[in-house]
């Protein structure tokens, strides 16, 4: 094989040149996160990353659907989009449909916990002792006694937590809940967020003229009760739109989160809910 001319070689040398310098900047910009996005253009991109706790659940981003849930399969993570608006939307059957307004922002990964709301709860009544039925559950009497004793403090303050940062508050009166994020240090998590930049310390839950029994958190929201409307339930989420829904809708019902079930109590009855 005859050797390079001098002249190949000089523009082999030129070529080579020119790629590094086209190259390696396109290399540090795609490293930087900067993607080229029909209807954008260029630009730096951020995720999102959404996690469906439930089996058998279809997750749709702006309509088109990216997947489903499985036994193995629970989260999504989506990269390279474009710092804007989208609209996610998980459904399952016998559940409320959740959809949710996601802000992206550059560099940045917006999360989201689903939650889904059963459209038909089921109530099974706790007997002292007995045999478990399908409308009946027995459990110990120590464990009864516990449940009705909870029922027997008056909530007006702070009664349920998820961890040591977050905290559900009802006001004295009127419906008034809130909740709050309680740790000065470090920023609130996504669902405090209207966008990734754009937090709040407290969200309100539900105002109203309603008189306010006791609220808890409960399952990535919070459970309330009134003395006219019974009992609810409400996502903790400030982006549009939060899941919220009637579960019990008889005035004077109570409910209280113990041992990670909700136990909902009308007149001496107590009830555990299922599905959630």
């Amino acid at each position: 094989m005859k050797p390079l001319s001098p002249r190949k070689r000089r523009i082999y040398v030129w070529l080579f040149v020119l790629l590094f310098f086209v190259l390696v900047p396109l290399a540090l910009f795609y490293a930087s996160g900067y993607r080229y996005e029909t209807g954008f253009g260029l630009v730096r991109t951020g995720g999102m990353y959404v996690s469906v706790p439930y089996d058998d659940a279809s997750i749709l981003l702006d309509g088109v659907e990216i997947g489903q849930t499985g036994f193995l399969n629970k989260s999504f993570y989506i990269d390279d989009l474009a710092p804007s608006s989208y609209e996610v939307s998980v459904s399952r059957e016998g559940s409320r449909t959740w959809t949710r307004t996601l802000i992206v922002e550059p560099q940045v990964v917006t999360r989201a916990e689903v939650v889904l709301i059963p459209l038909s709860p089921k109530f099974v009544r706790l007997v002292r002792g007995g045999i478990t039925s399908s409308t009946t559950r027995g459990v110990s009497g120590d464990v009864y006694d516990a449940y009705s004793a909870a029922f027997k403090r008056y909530a007006t303050s702070t009664i349920g937590k998820t961890n040591e940062d977050i905290i559900a508050v009802v006001e004295e009166g009127n419906i008034n809940i809130y909740v709050r994020w309680t740790d000065a240090e470090r920023r609130p998590p996504d669902n405090f967020c209207r966008a990734p930049s754009t937090c709040v310390k407290e969200l309100a839950i539900e105002t109203g003229s309603e008189t306010a029994l006791s609220v808890a958190l409960f399952d990535g929201g919070v459970v309330y009760a009134t003395r006219e409307g019974g009992v609810y339930f409400s996502e903790v989420d400030i982006r549009p739109t939060p899941v919220s829904a009637a579960l019990y809708s008889r005035s004077g019902a109570g409910a209280r989160a113990l041992d990670d079930v909700l136990i909902i109590k009308d007149g001496s009855t107590l009830y555990e809910v299922e599905g959630f």
